[in-house]
């Protein structure tokens, strides 16, 4: 039997002489999950022609998805079979949910029966834009990084003659609060750098989805409302509008100049992670259509402004210390803590949390709210981390999603994986036990008497260098 390119579950089988049968390729296929990532730059990112850094949907979303609501048989030219959804193509390739399995394939087109090739050009020319049809997932498979960024700080501004808006090369920003040359680079920085932080994890983030590859995506600078009875923040994004919104008064000095590591105003240094947080909800709007529970985007958007370590830069390795360092930081500052109990809300419920549920818990002002951020972040890490070293269980789970399959399936297909929510409560406890958190799984979130343990020892230790270090900048 003759061998056939496929591409399934999110990794390249590359050109190799495999039997077309659905055992053969399945066995595999499987294994290669642990060690194809060995083998460098993965081959589908060299075979995927939808890999590129700008979408080919001209900002056309979402598209028709009558292939993919319903499974049909697709046979090859060697007489094999495979039942699967279509999920998009172009005049090369397409790209297949196999039906079983519910993993995400990409096959040349030439290797396809005429019959089947025929039906599907003539979809692309009935229903395509630019050539190409449907959703294209960008496949990955290769390893999780270990950074990104931090060598590259020079970012393009060019002001638009007689106004306060600035174009970079992917931001058009309104300087409405003034802000100095210096902030408004840095600040243009941070923002420019997400989306290539995001593109080198190994997953298929559908960044940018309908927008056109030339729309520039718009921020602005202000101060922050003066709003009674709600607690300012550092900015947000509007999804509504797509804006992004940054309150310069949280993020700068009154000489409007951005803090960042300023070792003697912790209430000030690092806040820039909310820029970071609010961007990378405005690279990945599309998740908002996918029907995802909130902790999807919330958690990643998380994982994203605890894992930068300076303004441009990520570290993903031994992520558990960024993650501690943020969360203990948003609710305690620069305190140094030795143990911290947490009282979270059941898996379950934060799994099944829709976004409009979310919101009206985050809008009641409750601890529960602040705390369902936390969850999300240590679940996302989860599943990131701990559940496969490169997050492949997760990267299937999003394929599948994209790939059309509803979100409660491929939950339990990829994440569950037979698994109750309780045993994954079990893991998540005893991975966070010795690393200075003691979760407990509840009916609600809430932060009680006691949860919280400071170091005052190391506490001491600390006022002690900052008190000599202001010393010898007296007598400079």
């Amino acid at each position: 039997m003759k061998w056939i390119l496929l591409v399934f579950v999110g990794l390249a089988l590359g050109i190799a002489a495999i039997p077309a049968s659905r055992d053969a390729i399945l066995k595999v296929a499987v294994p290669l999950v642990e060690t194809i990532a060995d083998r460098g730059a993965s081959v589908s990112e060299r075979l995927n022609p939808f890999a590129e850094e700008k979408s080919p949907l001209s900002g056309k979303f979402p598209l028709s998805r009558s292939f993919r609501d319903h499974s049909r048989e697709w046979t090859f030219v060697d007489g094999s079979r495979v039942e699967g959804y279509l999920v998009a193509a172009n005049a090369e390739t397409a790209q297949f949910r196999l039906a079983d399995i519910h993993g995400v394939g990409e096959v040349p087109l030439r290797t396809l029966a005429q019959k089947d090739r025929e039906r599907i050009e003539g979809w692309i020319a009935s229903e395509g834009t630019d050539g190409v049809a449907g959703l294209p997932i960008s496949l990955k498979n290769h390893q999780w990084p270990r950074q990104w960024g931090g060598k590259d700080t020079e970012v393009s501004l060019q002001q638009t003659p007689g106004t306060n808006r600035w174009k970079s090369r992917h931001f058009d920003i309104t300087n409405e609060a003034g802000v100095s040359a210096e902030a408004l680079q840095s600040i243009t920085m941070i923002c420019e750098a997400v989306d290539g932080a995001l593109s080198s994890l190994p997953l298929p983030l559908p960044l940018n989805w309908g927008r056109a590859p030339d729309e520039l995506r718009e921020i602005v600078i202000e101060d922050s409302p003066a709003t009674e009875g709600v607690v300012a923040q550092a900015g947000y994004w509007d999804g509504r509008t797509g804006i992004v919104h940054i309150h310069a008064d949280f993020l700068v000095e009154p000489d409007l100049q951005l803090v960042v590591f300023e070792f003697d105003k912790p209430e000030k240094a690092q806040r820039y992670d909310v820029i970071v947080h609010e961007v990378t909800h405005q690279s990945m709007g599309g998740l908002m259509y996918l029907g995802v529970p909130a902790w999807v985007p919330e958690g990643i958007a998380e994982y994203m402004a605890a894992t930068q370590y300076a303004p441009g830069a990520y570290f993903f390795d031994n992520t558990h210390v960024a993650l501690r360092h943020h969360i203990n930081r948003r609710l305690l500052g620069d305190r140094i803590v030795k143990n911290r109990r947490m009282n979270l809300v059941r898996l379950e419920k934060l799994m099944n949390r829709g976004l409009a549920e979310w919101n009206e818990i985050v809008a009641t002002g409750d601890v529960a709210g602040y705390l369902q951020y936390n969850e999300a972040l240590l679940v996302i890490d989860y599943f990131f981390h701990r559940d496969h070293p490169h997050g492949a269980h997760f990267r299937r789970y999003l394929e599948a999603i994209l790939g059309g399959l509803p979100e409660p399936e491929a939950r339990r297909h990829h994440l569950l994986r037979g698994r109750s929510y309780q045993q994954i409560e079990r893991e998540i406890h005893e991975l966070w036990r010795p690393l200075g958190f003691t979760i407990n799984f509840q009916d609600r979130g809430e932060l009680q008497a006691g949860d919280v343990s400071i170091d005052w020892g190391a506490e001491g230790v600390k006022r002690t260098i900052a008190s000599r270090r202001a010393a010898m900048l007296d007598t400079q």
